[in-house]
């Protein structure tokens, strides 16, 4: 076995977009893979007489598929050089392929003048496609060439200026967002595009009814001003394209479906707990409107255990004939549950003992993608209540390398609260010598780790480190109340973090206590930058896409607006003291710690101003920093970054951990 490489994640497979035939005989997904280009190469790989094999190019572009029939799938890609050519001169366009899955080549079909996010199949010649729409650009498709060309020669022009009117004004991985919205759209191959929902609306998540004759979508009408996080519910008749409002009273919507004559809905008030609340599965009469309650869940619809390793999505939520099939965490494990909608009666149909990310159905057959037995993505069929390895997409890389034990452990708080927590051995692990450990905190907060594979983890044991990393209160996948840390900032969370570290050193004789580092990014950047100005226990630190100041934060992140009011409890006019005492920048002054600050100047999430805030503050108090700025990445660098950045940033947090936390030896 080989010691895990920093850059050996450039060989993992990333699995999304897992997708049964109309028979259910067949499957498809796309695998991407680091390319040699600095971005990723995608393909799309069936299932026949269950092995998973290439049907486009693997180091071609694939963004999207769809199967037409039992032997042919669409799918989207820039092949063409006219269509690079149109892309280039800024015509908004996609181009679609067809191939059959027994073999030839993929023959073009049809291209579509739009931003187009996602297409599915209505019936022969037409689909049902989502959007950007961009209210600003004229609609330049009905005039000649060359007027066309003039246009958007003009808009070039016009990308040295930007004019604002509402909030939010950017969006992480979007840029500038000012009058764009998601649209839904017929597409026919012979008459083109027809706009389903209007210019100034917005369409988070919709569904097709299996009649094919109606289309559910969550959004909201037109808005000026600030954008509403609240969403509405929606029904359109596809006959006539008429819309009619099924949920006026704006919700926190977090997932829904159709179900025979009516609608299945899990979304809540956000009463008790704002936007984080959990929802409550209601169905909903499209005759007459109402909500009848199904069952409360206290748990996230659709969400997963977080990980370094996973590279796109799929299917998290579905009505199959009477139940409700959808993602959710439950403690430290992301499995498939399924409600009945007769009954109420919910179960764990996996019990992963992993994490699953996404699914798909066929009559009796459920594949998901996800992480178990603490192996990277693979495809799992559900075979008799067991979950049975289909693909084996990453097997060589994971069973050519050396990897860590892991053990969990359950804590409890000073207010008598359970909270989880692990460590990960280093690889030459010899408990009579000393080593050095890495306290890794997770995002959110309302996130959450489990013992499945992280390439930075792993890495950092095979490079002889202890790994902690936890679920203080805060996380995902305990309730509402466990989640709840609204206004506690640096409190609660700050004291679980800390007692975690105190009974591993405790519980490993082996842990240098005196050689100690922390990191972390998003909210785990925020607690590392509370950390550093509250104790000099760690010797080094390093903070990623961060927030240093929940005062700035608030008017220039894409959701500080809401979620920095909601978090803190406070917003600089309400309570300026309390916003300030939640702000890790208010005790640069108290840091002694060497501190690596990492960010992305396209981060909208936690914008690049909290990094320069942070570096010149602990700069003017005379502690050891460096700051490194990821030119053209957002908030997603460690997970969805260019590789080589990808991989730059972790040689960052690598070196400044061996330079503080090792001697000359590398011990």
């Amino acid at each position: 076995m080989e010691y895990l490489k920093i850059d050996d994640f450039k060989n993992y497979n990333f699995l999304s977009g897992l997708k049964f035939s109309p028979c259910g005989k067949n499957s498809a997904l796309i695998v991407k893979k680091a390319s040699d280009k600095n971005d990723y190469y995608s393909a799309i790989f069936v299932c026949k007489d269950g092995n998973y094999y290439p049907l486009t190019n693997e180091k071609g572009r694939v963004s999207s598929f769809i199967w037409l029939d039992d032997e042919n799938i669409l799918f989207c890609e820039t092949r063409d050089e006219k269509c690079k050519e149109k892309k280039e001169k800024g015509f908004e366009h996609r181009c679609y392929y067809k191939i059959n899955i027994n073999g030839g080549e993929a023959k073009h079909e049809f291209c579509i003048d739009a931003e187009v996010s996602n297409i599915q199949l209505l019936s022969d010649g037409n689909f049902l496609i989502s959007a950007i729409f961009d209210n600003n650009r004229p609609d330049i498709l009905d005039k000649e060439p060359h007027e066309q060309e003039r246009i958007l020669k003009d808009l070039k022009k016009e990308k040295d200026y930007e004019v604002i009117e509402e909030v939010p004004f950017w969006f992480n991985g979007e840029g500038l967002i000012y009058k764009k919205r998601k649209r839904l759209y017929i597409y026919n191959t012979k008459d083109g595009l027809k706009p389903l929902t209007p210019p100034l609306g917005y369409v988070e998540d919709y569904k097709i009814s299996p009649s094919k004759d109606f289309v559910l979508y969550s959004g909201w009408d037109e808005q000026k001003g600030v954008r509403d996080i609240k969403s509405k519910l929606y029904i359109i008749d596809l006959s006539n394209g008429k819309v009619d409002t099924l949920v006026n009273n704006p919700m926190f919507i977090s997932s829904f479906d159709f179900w025979n004559d009516k609608v299945v809905l899990a979304a809540a008030f956000g009463e008790n707990f704002d936007f984080h609340e959990h929802p409550t599965f209601y169905i909903l009469d499209k005759q007459d409107k109402s909500l009848k309650e199904l069952l409360k869940y206290d748990r996230a619809v659709g969400a997963a255990i977080t990980s370094d390793c996973s590279l796109g999505s799929g299917c998290v939520d579905r009505v199959f004939k009477d139940d409700y099939y959808f993602i959710s965490v439950d403690g430290y494990y992301a499995d498939i549950y399924k409600l009945n909608l007769k009954t109420s009666n919910l179960e764990n149909i996996t019990n992963s003992k992993g994490s699953l990310q996404f699914f798909d159905i066929y009559d009796n057959s459920i594949y998901a993608v996800g992480f178990i037995d603490g192996k990277l993505q693979e495809v799992y069929s559900l075979e008799e209540s067991n979950l049975k390895k289909r693909s084996s997409f990453n097997d060589d890389i994971y069973n050519s390398r050396k990897h860590p034990k892991i053990f969990h452990h359950v804590m409890k708080d000073q207010e008598g609260v359970e909270f989880d927590g692990w460590v990960l051995l280093p690889v030459d692990y010899d408990e009579n010598k000393k080593y050095p450990a890495i306290l890794d905190i997770h995002g959110g907060p309302k996130s959450a780790y489990g013992d499945i594979y992280f390439h930075e983890m792993q890495y950092w044991a095979n490079l002889n480190y202890f790994v902690l990393f936890s679920n203080p209160r805060g996380s995902d996948g305990k309730g509402n109340f466990f989640a709840d840390i609204r206004g506690k900032y640096g409190t609660i969370d700050y004291d679980n973090l800390m007692q975690f570290v105190d009974e591993m050193v405790e519980k490993y004789p082996a842990i240098d206590k005196d050689r100690l580092g922390v990191t972390g990014g998003s909210y785990g950047g925020v607690m590392t930058n509370w950390i550093i100005g509250h104790t000099d226990r760690f010797k080094a630190a390093a903070t990623q896409r961060s927030i240093s100041n929940f005062i700035s934060f608030y008017t220039m992140s894409d959701i500080g607006y809401f979620f920095g009011e909601c978090e803190v409890g406070a917003n600089p006019w309400s309570n300026f003291e309390k916003i300030w005492w939640h702000s890790p920048l208010k005790y640069m002054d108290k840091v002694k710690t060497p501190t690596l600050v990492l960010h992305s100047d396209e981060d909208f999430r936690c914008p690049v101003t909290e990094a320069y805030q942070l570096f010149t503050a602990l700069k003017l108090h005379n502690v050891e920093t460096r700051l490194c700025v990821f030119h053209g990445e957002n908030h997603e660098l460690s997970r969805s970054g260019k590789p080589n950045h990808r991989e730059r940033r972790l040689k960052e947090i690598t070196d400044w951990m061996d330079s503080h936390l090792k001697d000359e030896k590398g011990n």
